[in-house]
Formats: C-alpha cells, structure tokens, sequence
C-alpha cells in the first residue's frame, strides 16, 4: 500500500509537470526537474529529429537525425539516442541499456517519444524498479503528446516570424537603396509630399538639397565600381552623421543625394541664414579625404537648393527645382552651391526637355531629314551641295540645328545622330546619282561634328555605310571645323589620310575663326577651305574682312587646295571675291536650303 501511494504521488506530480507550457524546451526542463527529484536519476537528456537546416521536426526527412537537444542537469553527459525499431516499439516503448565510463556504471532508459525524439533517464548503480518503468509509459505517452504540441507550436511562431521578417525585408527594398540602405526616391516624395503638407498647413519653409558628386565617374573608371560603391557607402554615413535626426537623406541615382529639411522657420532670411550654416559643414565635412576601402579619396559636390513652398507645386516640381539648381551649381565649377532661380533655370530645363525630345526623335526615327544648299562655280554651275539637318520637333517649332546639335553633342546622343546623318546623305547621294547629276557635280558635303569625328571607330563605321548604300565615296566631301582637327592633331591626320586613301575629300569648314596656324595646316590632307561666312558678310564695304579672305585665297592657292566661300547673298559680295580669287560659292544669292526632290527637280 505504500509503495502504490508513493508511484500514485509520483504518477501525479509528474503528469501535472507535463504541459505547464507550451514552450518546449521550458516545459521539458520543468518536467526533468521533477524527475530528477521524486525518481532519483542523475540526469536526463532529451533528442529530438532534426531537418537539414536544424528546424526540430515532427516526422523523418532526407538528412534528418536524432539530434542532442537537452539535458538536465545541462553539465551531464548525452548518451547517444538508441533507434526504436523493432515492431512492438511505440510511443512510451522503452530501451534499456547500461553504460560503464569515468563517471562508473550507469543504467539508461531511453523511451520513445513518438518517431520524432528520445528520452533517456541516468541512473548510477542501481537499476529502476520494473514497477517504475511501467509507471513512466503512459507519462511519456502524454509527455510525447505535448512535445508534439509545443514543436507545431513553435515551428508555426517560426513561420510567421519568417514571413513577417520577409514581409519586412520587402518593404524595405521598396522604400530604400539597395547599397547604402538610404531612402530612395519612392520614399523621398512621399515625405517631401508630407513636408510640404506641413509647409503649406503652417506658414513654415523647408528645403530640398540636391547634391551630385564632382567627377565621381572618374573614380569609377580608374579605380573600378567597387571602390565608387564604398565612396558612395561613405558620402551616406557623412550625409547622416551632418544632417542628424532632424533631416532626411535620401539616395536619388547614381552619385546623386538629396537632403530634405522641413519646419526651418516661417522667416525666408532665417532660413537661409540656416541652410548657408548647413552648406558650410558640408563643405567642411567634404574638404577632408574619405576612405573607401584602402583608399583615400577626395570628393566634392555640386548643389542645388530650392526653399518650399514656392506657389503651388507637387513634390516632382520641388525636386525638379533643386536638380535645375544643381545643373547651375555644376557650370559654376566644382564644389558650388546655388539657390533655385526660376528665370536662370529656364533655359537649363528647356535644354534638358530638348534632350528628351532627341532621345524619342532618335528612336522613332522619322522626325529628321536633311535639306541641300547647292554650291556654284564662276561660271554658275552647280559644283556640289551641302547636307544640312532639319528636325520636325512635334513639340516645338523655333529650334534650329544650332541647339539641337550643341545638346546632342553635350548628351552623347551625336554619336547616333551623326551616324543618321552619315547613312541619310549617302543614300540620298545615291538617289541624286540615279537622276541624272549634272556633269560639273562633284561632292556632296556632310559637317562632321567633333565628338563623331574623334571616335575611334568613325572610318570604320563609314566604311560600312558607303558599303551599304554603294555610292560613289569620291563624291563624298566631310566639313570638318578647325577646332576639331587641332584637338588631337596626329589622330586627325591619320584618319584624314585613310579618309583620302578611300576617295573620301576633306574640307575645314568655317576657316578662320579657329585656331589653324599656316605651318599646321600644312600638314592636313585637305583638299577644301571654306570661307566662313563672318567674313563674307558685307566684304564689300568692310575692308578688315576683304583683308582677311585675301589672307586666305593666298593661302589655298600656295597650298593648291580648293576653296568656296559660304554665305554669299549678294553680287556685290560676289563680285568682291571673283576678284580677290575665290572660285566657289555657297549662300542665299545661288539658293535656299531645299529638300532632297526640289535640289534634283532644279538639276532637270
């Protein structure tokens, strides 16, 4: 009677140990507490199947194990967990096994937790009572029943802490750059939206910096993108540590950043008293070399700033301003400030809107063609003509090639937009050869512009279009501008002489206004001077400019290269050359620019 009292007590105070909570391993230390205190082991080790990323699991995988997992007292030695596999084995089944070691003889009983985990009790010396073991089976069966219950419990906390954390990681990526873990622009309108709100709603100032780095291709070019990613990993931290919590900096593109400034104050002069302070330590901070990796580099930039609310605009416009500032602070030269001012920015965004529009011209590819100013001998015959870029803008109406060549060679967009001029004229060359050219036609001329020019691959990609058009390349005539030609003077002589060896003629346009000397025009192949027309202009009555084409017929004629004079638009002006010496002519006295069917329609 009284041993069934003491197994009914322990039956009791271990089945209320078990399920105390649903946390694991909390519920099977208590429950190993108790064991250790009413049945008198030394320790007691749990195991438990683990996945191949160490997730407890509930049932065997690929890769899955028992694996050690608790043990109380946490200083006693694990056994390893025995494999239930004969076919009586179930949960509560039990294993018995003795052990003999440094610590003497020990006596374990492993019993089944269901498939998915192991409990062994220690005891030293003296083995359970069998009355004992069969006590503890339906207890473990329990035990198993809430270990069970705790695992999907946390696996499941697992899962949504996984998700939530995923879900987290998301978000973030929406709202902030990859690289220095700043805001990026998603994030900046909104809170520059807020801060304008807020503006508007309380009679207060704030501000946007937008700042670019000077020159930050070139660390980029010499030094590769992996120091340009810690430079800009650097420029984050200084931005964050100058701006503290009462800013927000934010990472546009590129090397370009944005500090946001709300609530400075309902005075403008304050505000700007305060912003000045703000652009002085960032010159500072600036003025001293920051470390990318094992370099250290010196880095500057150019900002812009616009103070808003400035009538009504959306958050695109504020920014919008602040980077036509920054475009201003850019031509200023390094490390330049300057404050948006909507009359100096007018003509910066208007080029920029022109830039778009070239953009979309090139891709659509229809809004460009080429008119043809015809060009006369003595005799009036017609020597040649000149190709000259015209462009349907369908979004405006007053700009002509001089804009949009000097933006196109700025943006990088000559290049395709040379080559469209290239390919055009030959293929007009070729409708022109069709229709019967008059005998005295003898060259077509195309401006090569600079940047086209100095490309490496610029004879080569000729080359390919004379090939794909089949004209004629010695009725090819390419004007080229002095400044050009001195840039990189052993370059342009080679290509000017593969250009010769190839038929292809050159000329230097607007001669004069460069930089030529006679002793380096001598070494050009060359086979054509043009007489800029500021020297043409009113040659009849100005002596300093017939001084000056005398100068220049002299020169042709000792150097035996062909010359014509643009812009002629009157006998007068005529006159005045034939009797200086000049044989060709180009201007409004012999004829307009005209599309390529009128200039053939002329030649019937």
């Amino acid at each position: 009677m009284k041993h069934a009292l003491t197994y009914v007590s322990i039956q009791h105070e271990l089945g209320m140990a078990i399920g105390v909570t649903l946390r694991l391993q909390p519920m099977l230390n208590a429950f190993a507490q108790v064991c250790l205190r009413r049945l008198g082991i030394s320790a007691v080790n749990f195991h438990f199947l683990k996945s191949a990323e160490g997730e407890l699991v509930l049932s065997a995988q690929p890769g899955a194990a028992f694996e050690h997992f608790l043990s109380i007292p946490h200083n006693s030695s694990a056994p390893e967990a025995p494999e239930f596999s004969s076919p009586e084995a179930g949960v509560g089944s039990c294993i018995r096994r003795q052990v003999t070691d440094e610590f003497g003889l020990r006596h374990l009983y492993s019993f089944d937790l269901g498939g998915f985990g192991v409990l062994t009790f220690q005891r030293i010396e003296n083995e359970f009572n069998s009355s004992i073991v069969e006590l503890l089976k339906p207890l473990i069966s329990r035990l198993a029943l809430s270990c069970q219950a705790s695992i999907e419990h946390e696996n499941l906390l697992q899962a949504v802490a996984a998700r939530d954390e995923a879900e987290k990681t998301i978000v973030f990526q929406l709202l902030h750059d990859d690289l220095t873990r700043l805001p990026n622009r998603r994030s900046l309108l909104r809170e520059l939206d807020s801060k304008l709100q807020f503006a508007e709603r309380e009679a207060s100032f704030g501000a946007v910096l937008f700042l670019d780095l000077d020159r930050f291709k070139l660390v980029n070019d010499t030094l590769g993108h992996a120091v340009g990613d810690l430079l800009l990993i650097a420029v984050a931290a200084q931005l964050l540590e100058l701006v503290g919590a009462n800013g927000f900096v934010s990472r546009l593109s590129g090397d370009e950043f944005i500090i946001l400034l709300g609530d400075l104050g309902s005075e403008l002069d304050q505000v700007k008293r305060r912003l000045d302070s703000l652009l002085d330590r960032i010159r500072g901070a600036f003025s001293e070399p920051m470390a990318a990796g094992e370099h250290l580099l010196h880095v500057t930039p150019s900002i812009g700033i616009e103070i808003f609310p400035d009538g009504e605009c959306t958050a695109d416009q504020v920014l919008r301003r602040a980077d036509s500032a920054m475009y201003q602070a850019k031509a200023q030269g390094l490390n330049s400030a300057v404050y948006y001012d909507r009359h100096l920015s007018f003509e910066l965004d208007r080029r920029r809107d022109i830039e778009k529009e070239l953009q979309l011209a090139l891709k659509v590819g229809d809004q460009f063609e080429l008119h043809y100013q015809s060009q006369h001998g003595s005799a009036g015959e017609c020597i040649g003509a000149e190709a000259l870029l015209r462009w349907r803008n369908p979004f405006r109406d007053d700009i002509g090639p001089a804009q949009f060549v000097s933006i196109a060679e700025e943006s990088g967009l000559m290049l395709d937009l040379g080559a469209w001029v290239l390919r055009r004229a030959c293929l007009d060359l070729r409708e022109m050869t069709r229709s019967a050219l008059p005998s005295s036609f003898r060259r077509l001329s195309v401006n090569v512009s600079a940047v086209q020019f100095n490309h490496r691959q610029f004879v080569e990609m000729l080359v390919a279009i004379i090939a794909e058009t089949g004209v004629d390349a010695s009725l090819l005539m390419l004007e080229l501008t002095e400044s050009t030609l001195i840039g990189n003077s052993d370059t342009a002589i080679e290509k000017m002489a593969a250009l010769r060896a190839l038929g292809i003629k050159v000329a230097i346009d607007d001669f004069g206004t460069g930089f030529s000397s006679l002793s380096y025009l001598s070494r050009l192949p060359v086979q054509s001077i043009k007489i800029d027309q500021t020297f043409v202009r009113n040659i009849d009555s100005d002596s300093g400019n017939r001084a000056i084409v005398e100068t220049i017929v002299a020169l042709a004629r000792t150097l035996e290269i062909d010359l014509i004079a643009e812009g002629v638009e009157t006998q007068a002006e005529r006159a005045v050359l034939e009797n200086l010496g000049c044989p060709n002519f180009q201007g409004f006295l012999f004829g307009r620019p005209v599309p390529l069917r009128e200039l053939i329609a002329g030649y019937r």
